[in-house]
């Protein structure tokens, strides 16, 4: 049997980790998938404050306690996704030989392919039965009970009876609160829809570059989905509101 968790960086499976290490739970593998903006050249989709607490700070000491740590990426980026071709469009969608653009607010394909996608091929690769621990606390009742429905799966911090407050006081206890709870509520690539304005004004400050082509990308030709976020508000007028602070 092969133990592993899937970790994102936030609270809750960073605290099913720490647990792990309290109880003497069973955890062969920590794997982690970085979704990349622009793998050409080293652009990553994590808020970079994130990824370099992923990096330097969580996972050295993740494998100072005995674990192993796997940082995973798919051959493919946000701005591949971006600029495909749509060769089979949905039904009552003339979309075919469009670009096929922003996520869709709320069905995230970026998610699906460039982080559960290498995630499950990485499973694939594990001989014998595999339990995965997932990050989900004992007061979110309705994931829970869709968990128990999935064989193989199971909360650490439902078993020792840890809230969502009790989870984040457990990392900040170990120092391993991700500094992106600063801006935050919620973790996730800093160019999904979901974002807010102050993760937006983070990357407008570190890489301004990036941004500004980012924002270009609502000015691109024959493309399916052209706006940012259809049920709020565009790149152009969010970055009109960062520039006047």
């Amino acid at each position: 049997m092969h133990y592993s968790l899937s970790w994102s960086g936030g609270k809750d499976s960073t605290a099913s980790i720490i647990l792990a290490h309290e109880h003497n739970e069973p955890l062969d593998t920590i794997v982690f998938c970085e979704v990349m903006y622009d793998l050409k050249n080293n652009i990553s989709g994590e808020n970079p404050q994130h990824i370099k607490f992923i990096r330097e700070k969580a996972k050295p000491l993740f494998e100072s306690w005995g674990y192993k740590v796997d940082i995973l990426r798919a051959d493919r980026d946000y701005l591949d996704f971006f600029h495909r071709i749509i060769e089979k469009p949905r039904k009552h969608m003339d979309h075919k030989g469009k670009k096929f653009g922003f996520p869709v607010f709320g069905l995230c394909g970026v998610k699906r392919d460039l982080k559960l996608k290498p995630i499950k091929e990485y499973y694939k690769g594990i001989s014998g039965d595999v339990i995965q621990y997932v990050g989900i606390c004992a007061d979110e009742k309705r994931r829970l009970l869709s968990l128990h429905s999935q064989p193989g799966r199971i909360s650490l911090l439902d078993k020792y009876g840890f809230t969502e407050q009790m989870a984040r006081e457990k990392c900040e206890e170990y120092g391993l609160l991700s500094p992106c709870y600063q801006f935050s509520n919620r973790g996730g690539c800093w160019f999904c829809p979901n974002a807010k304005l102050a993760e937006h004004r983070e990357i407008k400050k570190l890489y301004p570059d990036v941004w500004n082509q980012f924002v270009s990308l609502e000015n691109e030709d024959n493309v399916a989905n052209y706006k940012y976020n259809v049920y709020g508000k565009t790149l152009h007028e969010i970055d009109e509101e960062l520039e006047q602070g």
